[in-house]
């Protein structure tokens, strides 16, 4: 089973949630039930013909005889957590519009929208190609645009019944304008907003973001589609009711944002909000809210377990590992799972929760890892973990995990029932 050996960005862009301690952290997460279960593409034609199967995929066999490090899933997990956002959704009155980066998989985005494969938000132009391709349509590209990446933008918008992009500035605005889609096309153009994550987005507060809506609405090939934002700050929070507060601002940001817009005779069709902790964790209303977009829910992982987001049984996704080395004197194990199959991220944190409590990671080189007892002082049984056997490891973050890797295994009671493909580059 080959995987991508590629960093994801986020690696370098998220801040990781601080433990307080790593014995703490394994203590509380295991409270819970135990559970285990590239490139710019020339041209799309290009990319139509790299997302074609070259064979149907390999399935009815046990987890021992797949190729470690690997990526596997229970897709009933997965399932029952996008059953949950869709009612949260459906009380607090929105759309549900998710983000499909988590894991970049055709048959993912089909249970996240419900077998509708509309209404979806991408973080690659890669991404809209691969759903696009796949049947998805109504896409959002929720990363600001740049010239260079216009012709394919241009493509999708001509072939998709809805594409969406998003700008925050007015030079970009401009080069979008002066590049017009097919006769008949128009461009439809989402604005970011800083809702306090200070990443992207404009000051929902300055005059000029409210003039870049006055341009795109008065332009002759373009309308305004939304406004969007993302309470990326949420993964930084230390309580329950910090990330309500920040769900809060995302509201109130958005929502503020569009009257004012409203008030100046702009049409704000879609007014778009979340991060899956505030979506998860929301505030008690979203009036004024049209659809909310969080994506790391579909499969979760130990950082929003830390946060309060899910609990440990809610983790979708596992990557699996292989005992490769046992150093009696150095009381560690060695394992065939280096950065390249999990990501970097979250090292205070053992890189996430393995499958037996009684380890953790120490760390990950590219290729290896180093694993030690979780507690401090233990000595190793190296009788409990031979050469060859399989160790299950709950990702810190599912999404930078899927990253890492070229296809999904899904799993059923020990045994491989199917695979899906996941999306590469950018």
């Amino acid at each position: 089973v080959s995987h991508d050996t590629s960093v994801d960005a986020s690696d370098l862009e998220i801040a990781l949630h601080p433990c307080a301690s790593t014995d703490d952290f394994h203590q509380r997460i295991y409270t819970s039930e135990a559970y285990l279960l590239k490139s710019f593409p020339p041209d799309l034609e290009s990319l139509k013909r790299m997302d074609q199967p070259t064979k149907k995929p390999k399935v009815g066999y046990p987890i021992a005889e797949l190729r470690t490090p690997c990526y596997v899933i229970d897709a009933a997990v997965a399932k029952r957590n996008c059953q949950r956002m869709q009612d949260r959704a459906t009380k607090l009155g929105c759309k549900l519009r998710p983000h499909v980066k988590t894991h970049k998989t055709l048959e993912g985005g089909v249970i996240q929208t419900g077998g509708t494969k509309k209404g979806i938000v991408v973080s690659t132009l890669a991404e809209a190609q691969f759903f696009a391709t796949g049947g998805f349509d109504d896409i959002l590209y929720a990363v600001p645009i740049t010239p260079d990446k216009l012709k394919e933008a241009g493509e999708l918008t001509n072939s998709l019944t809805q594409f969406h992009i998003i700008v925050d500035h007015p030079v970009t605005l401009q080069a979008v304008l002066n590049a017009a889609p097919a006769p008949g096309k128009k461009w439809s153009i989402w604005i970011m907003v800083d809702c306090g994550y200070h990443r992207d987005g404009v000051d929902p507060e300055d005059p000029a973001a409210v003039q870049l809506a006055v341009d795109i609405a008065g332009s002759d090939h373009a309308t305004l589609g939304g406004i969007y934002t993302h309470g990326g700050h949420s993964y930084d929070s230390k309580s329950v009711e910090e990330i309500v507060k920040i769900g809060e601002d995302e509201r109130e940001a958005v929502v503020l944002f569009a009257e004012r817009l409203r008030s100046k005779g702009v049409q704000v069709p879609e007014v778009g909000v979340g991060s899956t902790p505030t979506c998860s964790l929301p505030p008690a209303h979203l009036k004024g809210v049209t659809e909310m977009h969080p994506g790391n829910y579909f499969a979760y992982d130990t950082m929003q377990v830390d946060l309060g987001s899910c609990k440990l049984e809610d983790i979708a996704v596992k990557v699996l590992t292989r005992v490769i080395g046992q150093y009696p004197k150095s009381n560690m194990l060695l394992v065939d799972l280096g950065w390249t199959g999990c990501s970097a991220q979250g090292k205070e944190c053992g890189y996430g929760v393995l499958d037996k409590p009684e380890l953790r990671i120490k760390t990950l080189k590219q290729e290896a890892g180093e694993v030690e007892p979780a507690q401090h002082g233990d000595r190793l049984d190296m009788d409990k973990y031979p050469i060859g056997s399989i160790i299950a490891l709950a990702p810190f973050h599912s999404c930078a995990s899927t990253k890492q890797h070229s296809k999904v295994h899904v799993v059923e009671n020990g045994i491989v029932v199917d695979e899906w493909k996941i999306a590469s580059g950018w």
